[in-house]
């Protein structure tokens, strides 16, 4: 019988070789099986998750079944609502809304507040610890009307009106296209349904680097925007963390080996990724202390913040996906500026996917 323990011990196995630098002899050949296996297992074209609105429909630990917002929302008894609206480039995209608390007068008009998740995340990530905890229900609980938005290429996003996710041009975007095509058709839309003029706007890692994007390029949205919060904004990287580092160090063999097998898409949300928090990371297990590592190191470290039972939950929704070309943006960041830099250079130098009819950009 395959146990819990068997399966992380593999697991780590397969990951300590996917990038083995062994070149010779049956190691070799173990070493390209490992790495197809996990590109396979963390890179599938098909997430193979399904997403229901009812805590009784996620049943069991191996199910691949998880709430999606409305129901992460419903849970707790406040109203939640899902907006459509598409980009002028053509990508549609799913925005969240909590109109209401049961804390707070429902009645009267109300300020907007719109919240724009990090990196390899979605709107699921303000609101998964619950009222009391989560900055979208305490802003709620104060009486804004709390939109979030989703961008291209995560879980919530992965639709065109022309192109599938398995057209290598879909991924052909970075945080210069979330922020001057997803942002203002996720303000246009906020603002035309709910009658205002502007907003107040916090972002997180990411969040703050295409806000600044879209305010440096179409400067008309200065005015829409009321007030702006940057948590942990990813535009400076003159200094970066030593587990940064190292990522970047590795970032362009990842890349080559990622290109040859025409992926494009980053570590999805996926059943593989939900299956592996629920199994390595949820509490009395030996495999979880692997999982808040994993945390600390990429995000930094404060245990007397960390809620160890949510761990399962937590990286059953993150990562959540986004482009390899959005990666290659921050990698030029890192090690060609050092800073901030929005898009135009940053397109001279990126290497596009081969597509039918179309040879390399550089």
């Amino acid at each position: 019988m395959i146990t819990s323990d068997m399966k992380f011990m593999f697991l780590a196995f397969l990951i300590i070789m996917t990038f083995s630098e062994e070149s010779e002899g049956r190691l070799q050949n173990i070493s390209s099986f490992l790495q197809n296996e996990f590109l396979n297992l963390f890179f599938p074209k098909d997430p193979g998750l399904v997403r229901v609105r009812r805590m009784d429909r996620v049943e069991e630990m191996m199910s691949g079944k998880i709430l999606d917002f409305i129901g992460l929302i419903e849970r707790y008894n406040y109203p939640a609502e899902e907006h459509y609206v598409t980009t002028e480039d053509g990508y549609n995209l799913k925005i969240h809304r909590i109109p209401g608390s049961p804390l707070s007068d429902n009645k009267k008009k109300k300020e907007i507040i719109f919240m724009q998740h990090g990196l390899l995340a979605s709107s699921d990530s303000w609101v998964m610890y619950g009222p009391g905890k989560d900055l979208a229900f305490l802003l709620t609980d104060q009486g804004y009307d709390v939109w979030i938005g989703n961008v291209r290429g995560n879980s919530y996003c992965r639709s065109h009106v022309n192109m599938t996710t398995y057209d290598p041009k879909f991924w052909q975007y970075s945080f210069y296209e979330i922020g001057t095509k997803d942002l203002p058709a996720m303000f246009d839309y906020i603002l035309n349904y709910t009658k205002q003029k502007d907003l107040y706007y916090i972002g997180h890692s990411m969040g703050g680097t295409t806000l600044l994007t879209l305010l440096s390029t179409k400067p008309e949205y200065n005015i829409k925007i009321k007030m702006a919060i940057s948590l942990a904004p990813a535009c400076f990287w003159i200094k970066v963390t030593p587990i940064i580092n190292e990522i970047a160090n590795i970032y362009p063999i990842l890349m080559e080996v990622l290109r040859e097998r025409e992926i494009y898409d980053f570590f999805p949300q996926s059943l593989a990724t939900v299956t592996v928090g629920r199994m390595l990371c949820k509490d009395n297990t030996m495999t979880q202390i692997i999982c808040v590592t994993a945390l600390f190191l990429i995000v930094g470290s404060d245990p007397a913040q960390l809620n160890t039972t949510i761990l399962p939950d937590l990286f059953s929704y993150l990562p959540a996906g986004t482009s390899t070309q959005t990666l290659e943006h921050f990698y030029q960041n890192i090690r060609i500026s050092g800073s901030f830099s929005s898009g135009e250079e940053f397109k001279c130098l990126l290497r596009r996917p081969e597509v039918e009819g179309h040879g390399e950009s550089r």
